[in-house]
């Protein structure tokens, strides 16, 4: 199998628990990228959040964001594939949302934008470790109803954040039955997008524009979201750190984020 193509995932994969980037994983990166073969960033986040990760890896063509609602092209900063929620989705999922106290995060034109109360209180709504992220990453507006409402934005995800684990499945079970494609990376998150947007469609479409097939594709990650990428690749790799649906589809198990693991499986499956 000669890998052609390989995607990371990002929180829980790449970076280490501390959202950092270690010197090995870096330069395991740069040397797989110097034997011709294409990394793409493939995440959860916005274009936005990635800015400091693009420092440390200039040498990235392609990142995936959203959950695979976007494919860019890091060197043009275009956009080559995208699969948005419609405006009358959007007003669907605002409407069931109204009623509760919780944060959404709507991903759109590449930034993250939330109340401008969730981004004030980042610990009330469920940030936890991650509040210096929020408030780093994340673009307040006075109200995130109104704002998505009055701006019409082609919305790539929602990343909804609830106070209450019942209220979490609750809207997950409402979200699924009408045909959205629901994922989580956190336990406390859910990540609504398109029915068809997902990391595997989005992997697909940038393997079919490299004409690069699945054979010759790996990806890593750790979390339900990686799911279909994982599936979609030819040499799926979970994380130590990964969930047990992640583990049990993978064709091998390399070390967690905290030791270096992606780095581990370039040097084994790559550079050796």
């Amino acid at each position: 199998m000669s890998i052609q193509l390989i995607a990371l995932d990002m929180d829980g994969t790449t970076l280490t628990p501390s959202l950092q980037l270690t010197e090995r994983t870096i330069e395991a990166i740069r040397n797989t990228v110097d034997r011709k073969v294409e990394v793409v960033i493939c995440t959860g986040r916005t274009l936005d959040e990635l800015q400091d990760v693009f420092m440390d890896l200039p040498f990235v063509k392609y990142a995936i964001t959203g959950n695979g609602s976007a494919v860019w092209n890091l060197v043009t900063q275009q956009k080559i594939y995208e699969d948005t929620l419609t405006f009358e989705q959007t007003l669907q999922i605002m409407q069931l949302l109204k009623p509760i106290d919780l944060r959404i995060e709507a991903f759109a034109d590449g930034k993250a934008y939330i109340s401008q109360h969730c981004y004030d209180r980042p610990i009330e709504y469920g940030a936890g470790d991650f509040a210096d992220f929020i408030i780093k990453t994340r673009t307040p507006v006075p109200n995130i109803h109104d704002f998505i409402i009055e701006r019409k934005l082609p919305i790539d995800k929602f990343n909804l954040f609830f106070k209450n684990v019942e209220e979490r499945a609750a809207m997950w079970d409402q979200l699924e039955e009408l045909g959205y494609n629901i994922t989580t990376s956190f336990l406390q998150n859910v990540e609504v997008n398109s029915s068809t947007a997902n990391k595997g469609n989005a992997l697909r479409e940038l393997s079919n524009s490299l004409n690069v097939t699945f054979k010759n594709v790996m990806a890593i990650g750790d979390a339900m979201n990686d799911l279909t990428m994982l599936k979609f690749a030819g040499l799926p790799i979970a994380m130590g750190n990964a969930v047990p649906a992640v583990t049990e589809i993978a064709q091998h198990i390399t070390d967690t984020n905290s030791n270096e693991g992606v780095a581990k499986a370039l040097e084994k499956f790559i550079l050796k």
